[in-house]
């Protein structure tokens, strides 16, 4: 037996703070949790998170575009770094990893997108990192071989969103110019040239010229160059992606798992059309950078009406910012009642941990402890049911994935466990 003793506790299930408890672990389980007669530690114990939305958190090519992979060390890396965060268990959207073939103290669950319109796109886009195995495999391969869900479906890196951004248009400049421009400049560009929604008839000359000259790229680039580089990179795999999205809403309906989708400004109407027809839905990051504040909380008010899973994601909003500009559209659909789950993305190896956001939005005031933490555990683990079983609550009965951390600084993290091992 190992006793925790002392401590307040949030049990991811949205109910108040209890103060003051003893949580009995037997082996990898929770038995009871009970009033303390210890002296209180000032500390807080909440179920370990449950990310259902990472890249780079198994082998194998990265991203749904099929980038080369990452190395075995970086990602061993980014998992000691989401453990850190207090995240115990992961689902790995990159959609074409194979089965994992390392443990690694958290739990590491895949996503799929091995169905053939994502492998279209992502061939168009990149699939740099694709091998014949990969490509052969199905996602009913997948799905009987342990994946808990279908995505991410469509991707920033298929669907002309972050990952056009942050990767492929300044590495193509750069190639071009030898001038290294940020992902905000490249983002700057890209939507000069496709708007928020993509569409080559969005392009808009004297906002090309701005944003060049924003870029330091005046003189170096034309206008011409630049509608070439961004129409070249995004547009060719858009329309597949799109076409993707129902796609696998219709495999994600036939294997009965829920369909994880890339939410954004661009993908917007299909996404609806897809959550429509009634298919278990997480809509990722639906608090994405392309959205206009207004437009982000009526979708998800409509999405949410179809029975989705509206997801959050923290992006890059309060540490880097080299794509998102502030907290206001996570903060937005917080106030509005929408979210049901947070997640971090990627964001180009620059996330903010979960526990910073929840923290940020706590102190905000725009949503309660108890609840957040809920949409980071339990929320995730009853959205995913293959995901986290017995995990996401304290409870007695639960798998005893827990997180010690500073209730005045939640991702100041002291300790994590789990399955009652202290990691």
């Amino acid at each position: 037996m190992n006793v925790l003793q002392g401590y307040d506790l949030i049990d991811g299930q949205g109910t108040p703070i209890q103060r003051g408890v003893d949580i009995v672990i037997d082996g990898d389980t929770i038995r009871e949790i009970r009033p303390t007669r210890a002296e209180p530690t000032g500390m807080l114990v909440i179920p370990g998170l449950i990310n259902n939305h990472t890249h780079g958190t198994a082998y194998g090519p990265l991203f749904p575009s099929g980038h080369e992979a990452l190395s075995r060390e970086q990602v061993r890396a980014n998992l000691d770094r989401h453990l850190r965060e207090g995240t115990t268990t992961v689902m790995c959207v990159d959609g074409f990893v194979l089965p994992p073939e390392e443990t690694h103290p958290i739990n590491v669950k895949l996503a799929s997108c091995n169905t053939p319109a994502c492998l279209e796109a992502a061939t168009v886009a990149d699939g740099g990192g694709l091998t014949e195995a990969n490509r052969a495999f199905t996602a009913q391969q997948a799905i009987e071989a342990g994946a808990v869900a279908l995505g991410e479906i469509g991707a920033g890196h298929t669907l002309g969103g972050g990952g056009a951004s942050y990767m492929y248009i300044p590495a193509e400049i750069e190639k071009r110019t030898g001038v290294t421009i940020t992902p905000r400049q490249a983002n700057a560009l890209k939507v000069a040239v496709l708007g928020r929604h993509i569409s080559a008839t969005a392009f808009d000359q004297a906002a090309v010229e701005q944003a060049l000259a924003g870029a330091g790229l005046v003189g170096k680039l034309e206008v011409k160059d630049v509608r070439e580089i961004v129409s070249n990179i995004v547009l060719p795999a858009f329309d597949i992606a799109l076409r993707g999205i129902a796609e696998a809403a219709d495999v994600a309906r036939q294997f009965d798992v829920p369909v994880l989708v890339h939410n954004a400004a661009a993908s917007m109407s299909k996404v609806a059309a897809a959550a429509a027809t009634g298919v278990r839905m997480i809509a990722g990051h639906s608090n994405h950078s392309s959205f206009e504040l207004r437009e982000a909380v009526q979708h998800a008010e409509r999405l949410k009406g179809m029975g989705a899973v509206i997801d959050v994601s923290t992006l890059d909003t309060f540490g880097a910012r080299r794509l998102t500009t502030g907290p206001e559209l996570l903060y937005a659909l917080f106030e509005a009642g929408l979210v049901d789950t947070i997640s971090t993305d990627y964001a180009g190896g620059h996330h903010d941990s979960i526990l910073l956001a929840i923290d940020q939005a706590t102190k905000a005031g725009v949503v309660s402890l108890p609840a957040a933490i809920a949409m980071a555990t339990a929320n995730v683990a009853d959205a995913i049911p293959g995901i986290a079983p017995r995990r996401g609550r304290v409870v007695p009965g639960a798998i005893a994935d827990l997180v010690v951390t500073d209730p005045a600084n939640l991702h100041n993290v002291r300790m994590v466990m789990v399955s009652g091992t202290v990691v």
